[in-house]
This record gives structure tokens, sequence and C-alpha cells, in this order.
């Protein structure tokens, strides 16, 4: 996979290789460390398939470079905070990571990258496999139940339960944000502390106030399935496949 890293700091970019080069042996990085010289390497080269790159420089934001051009590929931001939150995912941004970087973060974002380019084929890594089934004890019995049954996980007292389409409940010995690890980014999103939902029991949508979404989910819950503050915007970019924002 060729990538292009667009970042001032030494350091983040170093981070990042390394990164990238555990998640997969064939990705092959460049890197520009400011927005005249990636605007000239854009120029000069073939367009890469995915780019990591910075939002604030000192000469300007990343945003009017990949306005200038005519193909945008696929871009990761990367800032500090979440001021640009918001405007990330309105550029078509695919994610959004906040420095310093998180490993786990960083594979979420290839991970998203890779689903919504199937011709891209994820290499059999550590880091691209994802939970799909789950062992669960009922009575003296033990269960199988593929990740494609559970409807939403959620915790109650620090256990984690999952409830399936179907209605049934069971006990799982994760934690949520082992969960968050676990699951594939493409299907399930954490909509707050208490729950895991999966994309397809997401019956309708309801504002809760101006920055927070009620979520109606299938099976029915009397729990809070309300979005924390600061995972509204990316929810949508999420449901969105990580391309457009409403």
């Amino acid at each position: 996979m060729r990538i292009l890293i667009i970042e001032q700091e030494q350091e983040v970019i170093k981070d990042l290789e390394c990164i990238l080069q555990g998640i997969s042996a064939d990705v092959a990085t460049s890197h520009c460390t400011d927005i005249p010289t990636a605007r000239n390497w854009f120029r000069k080269n073939t367009h890469p398939q995915l780019v990591f790159s910075a939002i604030t420089f000192p000469d300007g934001l990343s945003f009017d470079l990949f306005r200038s051009l005519k193909n945008n590929p696929p871009v990761v931001y990367m800032n500090t905070n979440d001021r640009f939150a918001l405007e990330a995912f309105k550029q078509n941004g695919l994610y959004y990571l906040l420095k310093p970087l998180d490993k786990t973060e960083v594979e979420k974002a290839v991970s998203r990258y890779r689903y919504l380019h199937p011709q891209e084929p994820a290499p059999a890594v550590e880091g691209n496999r994802f939970q799909d089934r789950f062992l669960v004890t009922v009575g003296k019995q033990v269960k199988l139940v593929k990740a494609d049954e559970v409807a939403y996980f959620f915790s109650e007292q620090k256990i984690v339960y999952l409830i399936t389409f179907a209605g049934q409940k069971y006990r799982t010995g994760f934690t949520l944000e082992r969960l968050e690890q676990l699951l594939a980014p493409a299907l399930f999103f954490r909509i707050n502390r208490q729950f895991i939902i999966h994309m397809s029991a997401i019956v309708k949508m309801i504002p809760a106030s101006k920055s927070r979404l009620q979520v109606i989910v299938r099976p029915d819950t009397n729990y809070n399935t309300i979005t924390s503050f600061g995972r509204t915007d990316t929810f949508y970019n999420w449901l969105l496949g990580g391309f457009s924002m409403p």
C-alpha cells in the first residue's frame, strides 16, 4: 500500500511509519513536511492510495491542499484536538486521529480504508482480523453466537452483555474497551460509555440536544442510547462510511 504522510513533526512521522509497518509489511510511505512541498509532490507523483495528513501548518490548513486536487485520495486527518473534526468529515475525511497517535486508532483507520476499498485485500495479520463469533454460557451449555447476530453490547455494573437481534441476552467476559479493538469498525460503533451497537440495529435517530442523538435500536431497550458529547459527528461519519456529513 502506498501511503503519503503530510506532517511537520518528525517524531509523529517516525511513530506513524512504525505503526503502519507493524500493520502491514507491504506499506511504502513517503512524507512531506509542509503544504507547498505536498502540493509539488502531488504534481510529480501518482496519487497515493491513502494519505495521513495533519491539518494545521504555518502556511495554512491542509484542507486547502485537498480542495485543489482534481481527484482526492482518501485522507486520514490528524490533529491535537477535535476542533476541526466536523470540517474534516465535510471534506470527505476517512478518519480523524488525535495526537499523540494511538496504535489502535491508526489500525482502525487502515481497516476502514480496506473495508471501503475491497480491491485492496487485507493481509492476514493480527491488526486486520476481527472477532466474528463469541462463546457464551447458557446454563451448563456453551453456545456460539456470531458477531452478525449481535444487535448491541451494553455494560451494566461493570458486566458487559450482548443482545442478539432475536432478543437473547448473554453475559460476556469482555470490557467495552476490549470489544472496540476486536469488533469490525465498519459494523460496530460505541455511541457512549455503555453501548456498542451494530449498524443494522439502528431503527432511527432523534435529536436529543444540539450536539447529541437518541439512537433508537432493535431490540428495544430502556437503557441510555444517547450519543456522548464529542461522538455525534464521528457517529454521522461512521454511518456514511467516512466520506461525507449531512
